[in-house]
Formats: structure tokens, C-alpha cells, sequence
């Protein structure tokens, strides 16, 4: 099940991954608002290579941001894409709690913020940031990380302000 589990969470962390991409480069203050302003043949440019994930570019683009939207426009959008057409219905919500999804999360805030610096010096495409993410992992020193992570039990629930 842990590979099933590792392919969906590549999959979901993808989104997340243009999710990201797109404030990075394309977040504009307007009026004292963050918005998301991506250009047409930027738009164009991700339908050619990533025709399935347009709509959740055109559904967010020109729209005030906000933390909380975002993570509702990002997890309703995984849902749309990937519950029903591509695995299982209830599959998805269920990984997006999973542990391999949880590193994977926790291994893109990781590259976001070593890489910081870099991306913003740089104007690089969504598939270089897939590329740079993935080849990122494949470092001797990451994949020990991720080895860590994966056989380090999950921690006990904390009972300690529970009412029983």
C-alpha cells in the first residue's frame, strides 16, 4: 500500500507545487490586496504541458488571496482532479491525511525555503520547479532524510488536555 499511497501523494504534492508556483511568481498587491495576476501566455504556456491543471489557475487567477482560500481552492481542486477520475472515490481526502503525503509537504516547505533565494532571482517555470523538486529529493543527503522520516513512527497522541 505504501507505494499506492507515495504515487498518490506525488500526484496531490503536484498541485500543490503550481499552487506555489503561481504566488511566487505571479502574487500582485492591488490596492492593498494580494491577487493573483498570471499572464495569458503563461496560462497557454501550462495548458500545453499541464492541460489538467488549467482550471485551477483560471479558477484563482485575478482573485484576492488568502491563506484560507487558498487551501480551499487547492484541496477542492486535488478532490475534482483525482477523487473519482483518477483513483478511488474517498481516496484522495483519506491520503491527503496519510503519512507519505505529510512528508512530502513537509519536504516542499523544506525546498521552498533552501531554494528561496534562487527561485526569486530566477524566473523558472513550473517544470523547473518539478525538476529542481524532484531532483532536490534524489540527493544523497535528502534521500537519508526521507529514509528517517518514513521509519519514524507517528507520534502518540497527546492526551493531555483531553476530557475523557
Amino acid at each position: 500500500m505504501l507505494d499506492d499511497e507515495s504515487t498518490l501523494a506525488r500526484d496531490i504534492i503536484r498541485v500543490f507545487i503550481l499552487e506555489h508556483w503561481a504566488r511566487f511568481y505571479f502574487a500582485k498587491d492591488k490596492d492593498g490586496q494580494t491577487v493573483l495576476d498570471i499572464p495569458a501566455e503563461v496560462m497557454e504556456k501550462i495548458r500545453e504541458t499541464h492541460a489538467e491543471l488549467v482550471p485551477m489557475l483560471e479558477e484563482t487567477n485575478g482573485t484576492v488571496l488568502t491563506y484560507e482560500e487558498s487551501c480551499k481552492n487547492v484541496g477542492a481542486f486535488v478532490c475534482r482532479l483525482l477523487d473519482g477520475p483518477k483513483y478511488a472515490p474517498g481516496v484522495v481526502t483519506k491520503a491527503m491525511d496519510s503519512k507519505p503525503f505529510k512528508i512530502e509537504m513537509h519536504l516542499l516547505s523544506l525546498w521552498l525555503k533552501g531554494h528561496e533565494s534562487y527561485l526569486d532571482a530566477h524566473d523558472l517555470s513550473y517544470d523547473d520547479w518539478l525538476e529542481m523538486f524532484v531532483n532536490w529529493k534524489q540527493m544523497d543527503q535528502v534521500k537519508a532524510f526521507i529514509e528517517k522520516l518514513q521509519s519514524t513512527p507517528p507520534p502518540a497522541a497527546n492526551t493531555a488536555n483531553s476530557v475523557h
